[in-house]
């Protein structure tokens, strides 16, 4: 009987612990626009790199799919501003975006592969992307978010590695055979 009442007291306490809300689906919305807007990004570029006729058509065929999906988004997120601005605008006066997630998110495609190069330059924070999504697409009534971020602009587009590669020197290199070299 005692562990009958545990039991019991334990289940009603589950059920009454609040649950955290879902995110709201704008905020959804709003990273998938610019999740979209880096998916495009790379399957352009990919079109752009590959030499071989068969991937070259089969990621042309997925850019321009992708490209379909990010400008129906932005066609959408345009045509309702007192949805998508009235939140955007929330956000920015509290300063902050109120999302269960990462607080940063991809904005430009870039290799990943590539670790040396610096993430701020492709990453930001969430409250900023909405705000470079409020200038671009209500004030500036552009029909794209912009390319870069404003850190790589700043930047001049120019990548800062993260780490020193130092010098090599001479006396470091390892001599082949046949090498006519001092050893």
């Amino acid at each position: 009987m005692k562990y009958l009442l545990i039991l019991s007291l334990l289940l009603s306490g589950l059920f009454g612990i609040a649950q955290k809300p879902a995110n709201n689906p704008i905020d959804d919305q709003l990273w998938l626009l610019v999740d979209r807007k880096a998916q495009y990004e790379r399957w352009r570029d990919k079109a752009k790199m590959t030499s071989h006729i068969d991937n070259a058509n089969k990621y042309a065929y997925k850019r321009d799919s992708v490209y379909r999906l990010y400008m129906d988004m932005v066609k959408s997120v345009k045509t309702s501003p007192q949805v998508y601005l009235v939140h955007i605008n929330k956000a920015i006066k509290a300063g902050k975006v109120e999302y269960d997630g990462a607080y940063r998110i991809l904005y430009n495609y870039f290799n990943e592969s590539l670790s040396y190069l610096d993430r701020d330059l492709y990453f930001v924070p969430r409250l900023e992307a909405y705000k470079m999504i409020k200038r671009s697409l209500f004030e500036k009534k552009e029909n794209q978010l912009p390319e870069r971020t404003d850190l790589y602009i700043q930047r001049g587009g120019k990548d800062r590695i993260r780490f020193s590669v130092p010098p090599i020197d001479a006396k470091d290199t390892v001599k082949l055979k046949g090498d006519k070299g001092n050893r």
